[in-house]
């Protein structure tokens, strides 16, 4: 059976370099999933779960920000952070949310300036994030 070559990198390592028998992810257009002899295309990655499946295991991990490139024969992924179920720091990622959701709510009440409105995207995106991780989390405990 033909496979995929899948490299996921972030700026503090490479995650994945092994050939893999279908990914899974989440873009701009929505979700999707990419087998061997796919069209070629590149989307942005939005911050949910990634997956893949290897040897007839399939591996998930929480991303964040950052492109996929689609090839016949790879996908490679550039994103912000990656971890696999089995890194995420469960106690880190609540109190994250609890944190970003704090914030985010102060945020808001402050005010509507141009500024305001930067800082209450950026808390709703790392809102977001830690809420992926926590329902990935999830997952892993039910195993």
């Amino acid at each position: 059976m033909k496979k995929l070559h899948l490299r996921i990198v972030t700026p503090d390592r490479t995650v994945v370099d092994a050939p893999v028998d279908i990914v899974g992810a989440v873009g701009s257009e929505g979700a999707f999933a990419v087998l061997p002899g796919h069209i070629a295309f590149l989307t942005d990655l939005h911050s949910d779960a990634l997956w893949y499946r290897q040897e007839g295991q399939t591996r998930e991990m929480a991303v964040s920000g950052g492109f996929i490139e689609v090839k016949p024969d790879h996908v490679r992924v550039l994103a912000d952070s990656a971890e696999y179920l089995e890194e995420i720091d469960v106690e880190r990622a609540q109190m994250a949310f609890k944190r970003n959701q704090d914030l985010l709510a102060q945020a808001k009440a402050a005010g509507q300036s141009g500024t305001d409105q930067e800082q209450i995207r950026q808390l709703s995106a790392s809102l977001n994030r830690a809420s992926i991780r926590l329902k990935l989390a999830a997952k892993k405990v039910r195993r």
